[in-house]
């Protein structure tokens, strides 16, 4: 049985935890990570007038590295949160020391590293599954043509391509956040107070880092200079 006070840190916590990419997704333009996807169709559209199409692919594998170093990372994570579970016994005293307020039982302890080792999981498919994506995009830019027939075409074909390597793209960072939440989560051992105000703190820096931060207003500044200059050339 997980304590009321425990119970509603935990609804907070994965309520900002499945929450957070939706909300990003909805805020509009402004963030970030949304307004990447014009600029990826923007890319899709150079690289389909391009006829050495090295560097595009350059780029394309250097994102599917990333993916697969935090994917192999995700699972050295998991193994040790693993070894943590069943090391509990002689870890307990300790946690208990470090848990703010009266001793927790065995049961809900287990629960808390349970917690972070579910976020690790999920993020392991997060990872998976956008490197599965990136080939697909991978094959997409193998088999485009040197230059499509019409401007309609060319048109339709970036914004295809584009939408392909942004949901690719969206979900590494599904499973980059994985491991902030992850650290979050961990706060929990020491009481429910610190998995909400661990949790809220979280929310606020990646908002401010989407919508606030100085990189993402010169992001939107070069975003729009970018639009420009594609339009002028067309």
């Amino acid at each position: 049985m997980i304590p009321p006070l425990d119970l509603a840190a935990l609804t907070l916590f994965c309520a900002f935890w499945f929450g957070y990419g939706p909300l990003a997704r909805r805020i509009g333009r402004g963030a970030i990570n949304t307004g990447l996807h014009s600029v990826r169709v923007l890319w899709m559209r150079g690289m389909l007038r391009r006829d050495n199409r090295i560097v595009d692919s350059a780029l394309i594998g250097h994102v599917m590295h990333s993916a697969s170093f935090f994917a192999s990372t995700s699972l050295i994570a998991i193994g040790a949160l693993l070894g943590v579970l069943t090391g509990l016994d002689r870890l307990q005293p300790a946690l208990d020391g470090l848990a703010l307020g009266a001793p927790v039982s065995r049961q809900l302890l287990e629960i808390k590293v349970l917690l972070p080792l579910a976020v690790m999981v999920h993020g392991l498919f997060k990872h998976t599954w956008s490197l599965r994506q990136l080939n697909y995009t991978v094959a997409l830019l193998g088999a485009a043509p040197p230059e499509p027939s019409t401007a309609e075409r060319r048109d339709a074909l970036a914004e295809a391509i584009g939408g392909v390597l942004s949901s690719a793209i969206l979900t590494f960072n599904d499973g980059i956040r994985s491991y902030y939440f992850a650290i979050a989560g961990l706060a929990w051992l020491a009481g429910p107070w610190w998995l909400a105000g661990a949790s809220l703190g979280l929310l606020a820096i990646l908002l401010h880092r989407q919508l606030g931060s100085k990189v993402s207003r010169q992001f939107r500044a070069a975003r729009r200079l970018l639009e420009k200059e594609h339009d002028a050339a067309n």
